[in-house]
């Protein structure tokens, strides 16, 4: 399978570059299979002249394409290279990829321009062995290649693989191109969401399109009769100059809004609160604000976490420590090294709380000294290790120190980290921090200050920050800022692709 896209992908990117602009009705999108788990919708054009390609970058592309065919084909090439729609594609519409439930079958599906043009294509192609002879389908014409089943009509080009025979395809492709407008994909909410978006790359995904394996730990606990289809994520992708920007906005139905709800009773609007305590060339700041006992009520609903809490090994009363936890919580790593460290801190109603790691104590002891919990204060203690791998951490003593000072919990891994005094400028002078208070949840990574001590690793010079902000339940934005705020984004990645 993964033959099959590298194959189709770098003709289809090969032809996208220099195809020209057209806009007549778009019956193609009418194949799209109404129970999708995925579907991806690509703007090549408006990404191909984002690149701004040169004519050399052009000629190493069709080069690439007349190496992974042979000689005779070299014309061919040339003629698509100098008038892509001499392939017969229409890619200056936009290009949908789709993935079946569980990824057990993906598709590409593009605009037809010219079946004749397509069919000389796929004649040179059969000439290179690349692809069997085209035959009759029902209502379309077929033929395998590439891994994979390619069927199209006077409308649209399909191309699917997956697991088994590419030839077991067919009967699904002809059905899926005969689809009239409103019986597949293209008749849902979810595909006017995609029609409307101008974004380069515009995408809806639902839970039913994660592999087995992956789906059983993200939907244990979970109660049996939710909807997976009920829960889908829409998002935008968009290459701006200097930086890529990322919405996201989850779908819900049925069982799963009602989940929400509960979900937003556990966070509330940043203040801000934990910008100042650190310096402005921080490598990550991660913050939330947080209701502790929402939070802790919202776990308990989970079987599988219920029954950990109320069952643990661990004499806590996980109860209060949740509880106790009300406002801004911030995770911060200020700057890196062979051993990073990390301080969390949180905003808490008192330190009471603290007294139930006394308990700890006697379980503890029981560990003849591998394990040690130190007073190191009032509702401040050492936890201290003498092997971290007992912890699954690398060998040798490891620490942690842990307290409540102010009405502020803290956790970290290094002493001299808690309340160290900021000099000179703190998160807080730095650009974004104006845009984090009122967000329920913000994330900031910078890249220059990981490009200081990290000079070996490449390209991480050319990066600013990522940035992930979510000012409501249901949406969230990432932005990846370059260095370069100029020139777009794509075009710098091409550029570092050549050199």
């Amino acid at each position: 399978m993964k033959k099959t896209w590298k194959w189709m992908g770098s003709l289809a990117l090969g032809m996208a570059f220099l195809l020209s602009a057209c806009g007549e009705d778009n019956a193609y999108t009418n194949a799209l299979p109404k129970d999708a788990a995925a579907v991806f919708s690509f703007d090549l054009m408006e990404m191909a002249q984002k690149c701004d390609l040169n004519d050399q970058v052009k000629q190493s592309m069709g080069q690439m394409m007349k190496s992974s065919l042979k000689g005779s084909a070299d014309a061919l090439v040339d003629k698509l290279m100098e008038n892509p729609e001499e392939s017969g594609l229409r890619l200056t519409d936009r290009v949908y990829f789709f993935a079946a439930s569980q990824m057990e079958m993906g598709g590409v599906l593009v605009r037809m321009a010219d079946k004749g043009k397509l069919e000389d294509l796929m004649a040179m192609l059969q000439e290179q062995k690349a692809c069997e002879a085209p035959a009759d389908g029902d209502g379309c014409r077929w033929t395998v290649g590439g891994g994979g089943l390619m069927a199209w009509t006077d409308d649209a080009f399909l191309m699917l693989a997956g697991n088994g025979n590419p030839k077991d395809f067919q009967h699904q492709a002809s059905m899926w191109l005969r689809q009239k407008e409103g019986e597949g994909y293209s008749g849902t909410p979810e595909f006017k969401k995609l029609e409307d978006a101008d974004e380069d790359v515009a995408m809806v995904t639902s839970l039913n399109a994660m592999p087995k394996s992956y789906l059983g730990p993200v939907t244990m606990g979970l109660p049996a009769d939710l909807n997976l289809n009920d829960l889908k994520i829409f998002s935008t992708l968009d290459f701006q100059a200097g930086r890529a920007v990322m919405e996201v906005e989850t779908l819900l139905e049925g069982k799963f809004k009602d989940l929400l709800k509960k979900q937003a009773e556990v966070s509330g609007e940043l203040d801000g609160t934990y910008l100042k305590v650190f310096p402005a060339n921080t490598v990550l700041w991660m913050a939330a604000n947080v209701n502790g006992e929402n939070a802790y009520e919202l776990l308990r609903e989970n079987p599988t976490v219920r029954q950990e809490l109320d069952n643990s090994m661990m004499p806590l009363d996980f109860e209060a420590i949740f509880k106790a936890v009300k406002g801004d919580v911030a995770v911060a790593m200020p700057e890196m090294s062979l051993k990073p460290g990390f301080i969390l801190y949180a905003d808490v109603k008192n330190g009471d709380f603290m007294r139930t790691f006394e308990d700890l104590k006697p379980m503890l002891a029981m560990t003849n000294g591998q394990m040690r919990l130190v007073d190191k204060g009032e509702n401040a203690y050492q936890f201290v290790v003498a092997n971290g791998a007992m912890l699954g951490m690398g060998r040798g003593p490891v620490s942690f120190w842990l307290g409540v000072k102010d009405d502020r919990f803290y956790l970290t891994n290094q002493e001299d980290l808690i309340g160290r005094e900021v000099k000179g400028l703190s998160l807080k002078d730095c650009d974004w921090a104006k845009d984090v208070k009122d967000k329920h949840f913000y994330l900031n990574v910078n890249f220059q200050a990981l490009a200081a001590v990290l000079p070996q690793i490449p390209y991480v010079g050319m990066l600013d920050y990522l940035s992930i902000e979510s000012d409501e339940p249901t949406k969230a934005r990432l932005v990846l800022q370059l260095k370069d705020h100029k020139e777009n984004v794509l075009k710098q990645l091409v550029q570092i692709v050549n050199n």
